[in-house]
Protein backbone atom coordinates (compact mmCIF):
# COMPACT_ATOMS: atom_id res chain seq x y z
CA UNK A 1 0.00 0.00 0.00
CA UNK A 2 1.28 3.73 -0.64
CA UNK A 3 1.91 5.91 1.86
CA UNK A 4 1.49 8.62 -0.37
CA UNK A 5 -2.60 8.39 -1.47
CA UNK A 6 -3.41 9.80 -5.56
CA UNK A 7 -5.24 13.44 -5.19
CA UNK A 8 -7.58 12.04 -8.24
CA UNK A 9 -8.74 9.38 -5.33
CA UNK A 10 -11.75 10.75 -4.11
CA UNK A 11 -11.84 11.40 0.08
CA UNK A 12 -13.28 9.02 1.82
CA UNK A 13 -15.15 10.34 5.24
CA UNK A 14 -16.18 7.59 7.04
CA UNK A 15 -17.96 7.48 10.47
CA UNK A 16 -17.79 4.81 12.90
CA UNK A 17 -21.03 4.28 15.00
CA UNK A 18 -23.57 2.94 16.72
CA UNK A 19 -27.29 2.70 16.81
CA UNK A 20 -27.88 2.76 20.11
CA UNK A 21 -25.75 5.99 20.30
CA UNK A 22 -27.69 8.79 21.06
CA UNK A 23 -24.95 11.44 19.67
CA UNK A 24 -24.64 8.87 16.94
CA UNK A 25 -28.26 9.50 15.91
CA UNK A 26 -28.62 13.46 16.20
CA UNK A 27 -25.07 13.51 14.06
CA UNK A 28 -25.98 11.51 11.32
CA UNK A 29 -28.30 14.13 9.34
CA UNK A 30 -25.31 16.50 9.81
CA UNK A 31 -22.67 14.38 8.21
CA UNK A 32 -24.95 12.76 5.42
CA UNK A 33 -26.02 16.69 4.55
CA UNK A 34 -22.36 17.35 3.50
CA UNK A 35 -22.30 14.58 0.88
CA UNK A 36 -24.14 17.63 -1.68
CA UNK A 37 -21.50 20.29 -0.56
CA UNK A 38 -18.63 17.99 -1.14
CA UNK A 39 -19.82 16.21 -4.03
CA UNK A 40 -17.59 14.75 -6.37
CA UNK A 41 -14.46 15.35 -4.20
CA UNK A 42 -15.46 13.58 -1.07
CA UNK A 43 -17.47 10.48 -0.05
CA UNK A 44 -19.22 9.84 3.47
CA UNK A 45 -20.54 6.75 4.94
CA UNK A 46 -21.60 5.47 7.85
CA UNK A 47 -20.86 2.54 9.27
CA UNK A 48 -22.52 0.63 12.11
CA UNK A 49 -19.70 -0.21 13.88
CA UNK A 50 -21.79 -3.32 16.04
CA UNK A 51 -23.83 -4.54 12.88
CA UNK A 52 -20.37 -4.26 10.25
CA UNK A 53 -18.48 -6.05 12.96
CA UNK A 54 -16.46 -7.93 10.60
CA UNK A 55 -15.25 -4.86 8.92
CA UNK A 56 -13.86 -3.30 12.16
CA UNK A 57 -11.75 -6.63 13.06
CA UNK A 58 -9.65 -6.01 16.31
CA UNK A 59 -10.37 -2.32 16.09
CA UNK A 60 -11.91 -0.93 19.25
CA UNK A 61 -14.18 2.44 18.86
CA UNK A 62 -14.88 4.14 22.70
CA UNK A 63 -15.87 7.12 21.77
CA UNK A 64 -18.70 8.41 19.22
CA UNK A 65 -18.36 9.84 17.08
CA UNK A 66 -15.14 8.33 15.68
CA UNK A 67 -14.12 9.11 11.99
CA UNK A 68 -11.77 7.23 9.53
CA UNK A 69 -10.50 9.84 6.48
CA UNK A 70 -9.31 8.08 3.98
CA UNK A 71 -7.69 8.09 -0.06
CA UNK A 72 -7.99 4.87 -1.97
CA UNK A 73 -7.04 2.62 0.81
CA UNK A 74 -4.66 4.81 3.15
CA UNK A 75 -5.65 6.26 6.29
CA UNK A 76 -5.39 10.08 6.94
CA UNK A 77 -7.10 10.55 10.08
CA UNK A 78 -8.78 8.12 12.92
CA UNK A 79 -10.06 9.17 15.83
CA UNK A 80 -13.46 11.34 17.91
CA UNK A 81 -14.16 14.55 16.95
CA UNK A 82 -16.71 16.43 18.43
CA UNK A 83 -20.19 16.33 16.61
CA UNK A 84 -20.56 20.12 15.16
CA UNK A 85 -20.61 21.51 11.66
CA UNK A 86 -17.61 23.11 11.63
CA UNK A 87 -15.66 20.39 13.07
CA UNK A 88 -15.96 17.66 10.11
CA UNK A 89 -16.07 20.84 7.25
CA UNK A 90 -12.42 21.84 8.85
CA UNK A 91 -11.39 18.35 9.15
CA UNK A 92 -12.51 17.41 5.39
CA UNK A 93 -11.17 20.50 4.05
CA UNK A 94 -7.86 19.58 5.40
CA UNK A 95 -7.51 16.56 3.68
CA UNK A 96 -8.50 17.87 0.68
CA UNK A 97 -5.56 20.29 0.64
CA UNK A 98 -3.31 17.84 1.18
CA UNK A 99 -2.31 19.15 4.58
CA UNK A 100 -3.02 15.56 6.49
CA UNK A 101 0.01 12.52 6.78
CA UNK A 102 -1.22 9.37 6.08
CA UNK A 103 -1.40 6.80 9.23
CA UNK A 104 1.17 4.40 9.15
CA UNK A 105 0.36 2.73 12.49
CA UNK A 106 -0.53 -1.44 10.93
CA UNK A 107 -3.62 -1.69 12.69
CA UNK A 108 -5.10 1.84 11.12
CA UNK A 109 -3.87 0.70 7.91
CA UNK A 110 -5.54 -2.93 8.36
CA UNK A 111 -9.16 -1.39 9.08
CA UNK A 112 -8.34 1.48 6.62
CA UNK A 113 -8.03 -1.50 3.85
CA UNK A 114 -10.88 -3.08 5.55
CA UNK A 115 -13.11 -0.47 5.32
CA UNK A 116 -12.16 0.64 1.61
CA UNK A 117 -13.12 -2.89 0.31
CA UNK A 118 -16.26 -2.90 2.53
CA UNK A 119 -17.62 0.31 0.94
CA UNK A 120 -16.11 -0.30 -2.75
CA UNK A 121 -18.65 -2.14 -4.02
CA UNK A 122 -21.41 0.02 -2.41
CA UNK A 123 -20.09 2.87 -4.57
CA UNK A 124 -19.58 1.31 -7.84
Amino acid sequence: MSSNPNAADPLQVVCLCADWCNNCRAYQPLFESLQSQFKGVARFDWIDIEDESEVMGDAEVENFPTLLVLRAQVPLFLGPVTPQPGVLVQLVQTALAGRMQALTDPDQCALAVRVHHHLAPLQA
